[in-house]
């Protein structure tokens, strides 16, 4: 539950976005400067244990390979970024100035060509890759739950992680169970529970087959239109609707279109099957039997059996019925 000064009881008390703050200002020195294990305290560590004094923890500060380390599962990068053109600031800094912060790790054990595991950093470790540079890494020892809110502060006022990227990592730790409850997540990560609902949906839609297929790079498709859509597919009937016109869409190739264009040609298409043709037509039930049918623009389909019906009509009625449900498709 947050506090009214903006804390949360999870991180006694601790403003989320001083913390982040805190964690920007702190600068990293060479790790040639300090000991493998010299004793410091991050300030997104304080906010977890919500602790008020500081205190001395362990944490380690290596220059490793970087093709030893591995994106931590629920890590909120697509695989989309890690080109020379989207990195190529990143690169161009660290091959002049070098890595003047580091990556956040866990140690691995037993995983055959990794030795960590990367919570942030990933971008940094494709620029020093590209560089030929060690890799700077913080080695930290945290659970799932923890990595999340350090991912989250770290990542909190980044302009280049896309609202898409937080969504799909937040679909992804529900689904892995990292937090107990979406309202659980909300608490830990200083969200408010309408917004880890909505970027849940959102990121849900990605993950229908036919509409995934539509866009390359899943980053870049605005949550907004992604969550309208996703609530739209709910409603009886809309999905089939719309998973149809996906399937047409990709048929025809959406090169070059933007995704917002294509969620709205999606929505659009329940818009189109929103007006039914009418229709009127009489079949027949049994060899004496007659059965009107009617349909109006909105879709209101009417069964009007002229004579009336007895038990003995069950059998006629049924073939009725699968002949007209054939005709109205």
């Amino acid at each position: 539950m947050a506090t009214k000064s903006g804390g949360s009881r999870l991180f006694g008390g601790v403003n989320l976005k001083d913390v982040a703050a805190q964690v920007r200002d702190r600068g990293e020195g060479s790790p040639l400067e300090k000991s493998p294990a010299q004793p410091t305290l991050a300030a997104a560590e304080m906010a977890l244990s919500g602790r008020s004094m500081p205190a001395m923890e362990r944490e380690v500060i290596l220059a490793v390979d970087p093709k030893r380390c591995r994106p931590w599962k629920f890590h909120n990068r697509t695989d989309a970024w890690y080109t020379r053109e989207r990195c190529q600031d990143l690169i161009d800094s660290i091959a002049k100035d070098g890595q003047l912060e580091p990556a956040l790790a866990r140690k691995l054990n037993g995983v055959p060509g990794y030795d960590f595991e990367l919570i942030f950093g990933m971008r940094r470790r494709f620029a020093c890759e590209v560089t030929g540079q060690k890799l700077k890494i913080r080695v930290l020892d945290a659970d799932d739950a923890r990595a999340a809110v350090l991912m989250h502060i770290e990542n909190a006022d980044r302009q280049d992680i896309t609202p898409m990227e937080r969504a799909i990592s937040f679909l992804t730790q529900v689904e892995g169970k990292v937090f107990p409850t979406q309202v659980a997540m909300a608490e830990a990560l200083g969200v408010s529970k309408g917004q880890v609902a909505k970027m849940i949906k959102a990121a849900g839609l990605l993950k229908v087959p036919a509409i995934a297929a539509l866009f390359p790079d899943r980053s870049v498709v605005p949550v907004e239109q992604a969550y309208k859509l996703a609530a739209i597919m709910e409603r009886p009937g809309a999905k089939e609707v719309v998973l149809k016109a996906a399937q047409t869409m990709a048929s025809k190739g959406v090169a070059g279109r933007a995704p917002a264009a294509v969620l709205g040609q999606l929505a659009a298409s329940l818009e189109r099957r929103s007006s039914y043709e009418t229709i009127r037509r009489e079949y027949n039930v049994g060899a004496a039997g007659r059965v009107q049918v009617t349909r109006n623009p909105k879709g209101k389909v009417t069964l009007t059996f002229r004579t009336g019906l007895k038990a003995s009509d069950r059998e006629a009625v049924i073939a009725a019925m699968e002949k007209i449900l054939s005709d109205l498709g």
